[in-house]
């Protein structure tokens, strides 16, 4: 075998701006503006080390759930919603609501079938945004859940 041979190398200048080709076109095109002289030769963010939060031992300012409200894509109750969890259903699918051909993804998770009847009244029903019914709708089954008035709201 033969010992591999450096190829021989070509001398290029370090800086090709510095001294260009002058063109008879364009005098002046010779006349770059000065480089910077100050060079950073890298830039390093150092993160702050997060650790999880301190348990709060202050029996005042603990949180007990007590119960729990779900608007999903899954319909709106939270055992048809785990049951659907724990067999690994997806809910995602190809969007309907408004026409998404102009958009690179044409899938998601979207609620249907959704109804705030007995929770919101018709007028406030229409006045809402979909985000804030379901917030209301979600509230208020978790307290009917905790049985702590959720249909006195």
């Amino acid at each position: 075998m033969q010992a591999l041979q450096p190829s021989p190398l070509r001398a290029f200048p370090l800086n090709p701006l510095k001294n260009p080709k002058p063109n008879p076109h364009f005098p002046n095109a010779s006349r770059f503006p000065p480089l910077p002289t100050k060079r950073f030769s890298s830039i390093t963010a150092s993160s702050p080390i997060v650790s999880a939060p301190k348990r709060e031992n202050d029996p005042k300012k603990l949180v007990v759930i007590t119960g729990m409200g779900l608007v999903s894509v899954f319909r709106n109750d939270v055992d048809a919603y785990y049951n659907k969890l724990l067999a690994g259903e997806s809910g995602i699918g190809l969007i309907d609501r408004f026409n998404a051909s102009k958009f690179p993804t044409r899938f998601a998770d979207q609620i249907r079938g959704f109804s705030s009847e007995g929770y919101i009244d018709g007028k406030n029903d229409r006045r809402l945004d979909d985000c804030l019914r379901h917030c209301i709708v979600t509230g208020k089954k978790a307290l009917e859940d905790a049985d702590l008035g959720g249909d006195k709201c």
